[in-house]
C-alpha cells in the first residue's frame, strides 16, 4: 500500500471515530439534559409535597384547637383531598425517579 493510500486510509479512519465520539457525546448530553428536567420537575413536586404536608398540620391543628375530637380529625374532608393529593404527587415523583433509572440503566 502507498504512502497516499495510508494516508488516505488513516483520514477515513480517523473521521470515523471522530463522527462516533461526536455522535456519543451528543447522546450523553441529551441524556444529562433529560436528567436535569426530571430532577426540576422533582423538585418542584418535593415543594408541593412540603406545602401539602404543611396544610395538613395546620389543617389538624386549626382542628385540634377548636375542640374537635381526634377521630373527627382523621375523617374530615379537607384533610382527606390533601392526603390524596399527597399520594398523587407520591406517585408521579415514582414514575419520575424510575424514569431517571431507566436512563441511568441505558448507559
Amino acid at each position: 500500500m502507498g504512502l497516499i493510500q495510508r494516508l488516505k486510509h488513516d483520514m477515513k479512519a480517523g473521521l470515523a471515530t471522530l463522527r462516533h465520539g461526536t455522535a456519543q457525546a451528543a447522546i450523553r448530553a441529551l441524556e444529562e439534559t433529560e436528567l436535569l428536567r426530571i430532577r426540576l420537575d422533582i423538585r418542584k413536586l418535593d415543594q408541593q409535597l412540603d406545602e401539602l404536608y404543611r396544610d395538613v398540620g395546620e389543617r389538624a391543628v386549626h382542628l385540634r384547637e377548636v375542640g374537635e375530637p381526634v377521630e373527627r380529625i382523621l375523617y374530615d374532608a379537607e384533610i382527606g383531598r390533601l392526603v390524596k393529593e399527597i399520594q398523587d404527587i407520591n406517585d408521579s415523583r415514582e414514575k419520575l425517579e424510575s424514569e431517571i433509572t431507566e436512563i441511568r440503566s441505558e448507559r
